[in-house]
């Protein structure tokens, strides 16, 4: 009999309370599964939550009896990193389960380029640390963005002028469909602004193990974003280091975004949206002072920040929920907040924006237990 086929439901002896009983015991002689889990500490917005039910993973196996103790029980299943980028419901149902798969190492592509395979539950930060202490250009714009690599590939996290998927050489899976690992390309990532094939209904099912990095064999910085690109324009870019960029990325997101350590927040609540040039010429007649940034494909990206603000939105509040002072982009904490004030608060901003504009505000985030929608 395989691990994985374990289930006593065919067991006519018990009654349910000891069915359950016997159950339990075999689950926690596979896998240590928690029960009400609280998750305050576990995601960078510290909200009061608790999942229903708590496993982490850290192989193949591991992975195959969580998702078979979740089918016997009925549960659904979310898939939590390193909650950087989560709005957690007060409840979350089913189980959660939370990869730890580690490990830096170097390797070389078909190539030649030099490839960082790393596991997904690392630390973003400590992946551009690794690299910049080896001297390695590449990851150094996306210093100080807390969360998991993991997440990061989720969310195709980036700043400054990089994302992940300018970086990516390949991400591995766990995919039930075949119940085993795969290796996914970037194309197959399906990366977008602030999105991946992972924020889908059918790429939320796989689990990411691992992903592999691939640092430019001629390395230039990257600074032409505006806040870096007055900070370095008196610099000859052939004299400018990796450590640098660093230190001066890690400088502007201190300077601009809340400590995740203090406040609770989840960094940027809304995407950036993107619109024609033609209603970005509307606004513009409007509202001359509004920010928008040009896109190929006769679209422009608009600042979401500078429209929460115009719309009055700034201070902003709902029970401890609240849009930061700082940044109108920003939701944080203020101590006891939930999912559900943050959903009520993103709501309102978002209702309030297509009102006052006619632009849809979509949240970086992904909220477990409920829709933003």
């Amino acid at each position: 009999m395989r691990r994985r086929d374990w289930r006593l439901s065919s067991y006519n002896g018990l009654n349910d309370r000891s069915l359950r009983a016997a159950e339990e015991m075999l689950e926690s002689a596979m896998l240590k599964i928690e029960y009400d889990k609280p998750l305050a500490a576990l995601t960078t917005f510290h909200l009061r939550a608790n999942a229903e039910a708590w496993v982490e993973v850290a192989s193949l196996e591991d992975i195959r009896d969580a998702l078979s103790i979740a089918k016997g029980r009925g549960w659904q299943t979310t898939i939590l990193g390193g909650g950087s980028n989560v709005v957690p419901m007060p409840l979350v149902p089913g189980l959660v389960i939370h990869p730890v798969f580690r490990g830096i190492h170097e390797a070389q592509s078909e190539s030649g380029s030099l490839v960082v395979v790393v596991g997904a539950a690392e630390a973003l930060d400590d992946l551009v640390r690794y690299t910049v202490g080896k001297g390695l250009g590449g990851l150094e714009n996306l210093a100080a963005i807390p969360g998991s690599v993991g997440g990061a590939v989720v969310q195709n996290a980036g700043a400054y002028g990089v994302e992940m998927a300018e970086r990516i050489a390949w991400v591995r899976v766990y995919d039930p469909d075949i119940d085993d690992f795969r290796t996914l390309t970037p194309t197959e990532c399906d990366f977008g602004y602030r999105t991946s094939i992972f924020k889908s209904k059918a790429g939320s099912r796989l689990i990411i193990t691992e992903a592999a990095f691939v640092l430019p064999q001629v390395w230039q910085p990257v600074t032409a974003y505006k806040d870096l690109s007055s900070l370095f324009a008196d610099r000859d870019p052939a004299s400018v280091t990796p450590a640098e960029v660093e230190t001066a990325v890690r400088n502007l997101r201190a300077q601009k975004l809340p400590d995740p350590s203090q406040t609770g927040s989840a960094g940027s609540f809304f995407k950036n949206p993107v619109v024609t040039k033609l209603k970005a010429r509307e606004l513009i007649t409007l509202h001359p002072n509004l920010v928008s940034y040009p896109l190929a494909g006769g679209r422009a990206k608009l600042a979401a920040g500078w429209l929460i603000e115009a719309a009055g939105l700034k201070g902003l509040s709902s029970g401890d929920a609240a849009v930061w002072p700082a940044h109108a982009l920003i939701l944080i904490n203020r101590g006891r907040a939930t999912g559900e004030d943050v959903l009520k608060l993103g709501r309102e901003i978002a209702e309030r924006v297509e009102r006052r504009f006619g632009v849809v505000l979509e949240p970086e985030p992904i909220f477990l237990g409920k829709d933003f929608r």
